[in-house]
């Protein structure tokens, strides 16, 4: 649990290391150091060809049980942070990003490295707002997600543990 993401917290009764469990022969690396300016929060895609900062304050956050987010982040749920349009800037590799918009869904699309394959920020500027995957977030960004969106169509294997509120869709 050393690695674990800061903002994330977990409530079920697995067992729990801080490295691979007793019985697997494997080195633990050490995180990875900013690659940016000394200091400079660090948020980045697995290869780290694509490196951004998150300026503006976080507007919400949730997870996301619908299939597209799962699909498209191989988990039971994806935990998106929202922000300004403007309040994510990209620092280096901006020209390796792919943008792929899911044909019959009217906002769902998925961001992510050429290289790696890392989901990240997707700027909607007709709606004004930013989608941050938080799993590239590096650093604690102040906020936790505040609900459960569309688990009327959650992984069935998955048991949400947490308080949070949930909604069957995405609340009006």
């Amino acid at each position: 649990m050393a690695s674990k993401a800061p903002w994330d917290e977990i409530h079920d009764t697995l067992p729990r290391f801080d490295a691979y469990p007793p019985g697997v022969n494997a080195p633990v690396l050490p995180d990875r150091a900013s690659l940016d300016a000394p200091g400079a929060p660090r948020r980045s895609c697995l290869c780290g060809r694509v490196t951004y900062v998150v300026a503006a304050q976080p507007l919400r956050s949730h997870n996301c049980h619908g299939s597209r987010c799962r699909k498209a982040r191989p988990a039971a749920h994806a935990s998106n942070l929202f922000t300004a349009a403007d309040g994510v800037r990209f620092t280096r590799g901006e020209d390796l990003l792919v943008f792929y918009k899911v044909p019959d869904a009217k906002h769902f699309a998925q961001v992510f490295c050429r290289t790696c394959g890392s989901p990240l920020p997707r700027i909607d500027r007709n709606r004004g707002i930013a989608v941050v995957p938080m799993g590239s977030l590096d650093d604690d960004p102040a906020m936790r997600p505040q609900a459960h969106m569309f688990v009327g169509s959650k992984a069935p294997w998955y048991d949400i543990a947490d308080d949070l509120p949930q909604h069957a869709e995405y609340p009006v």
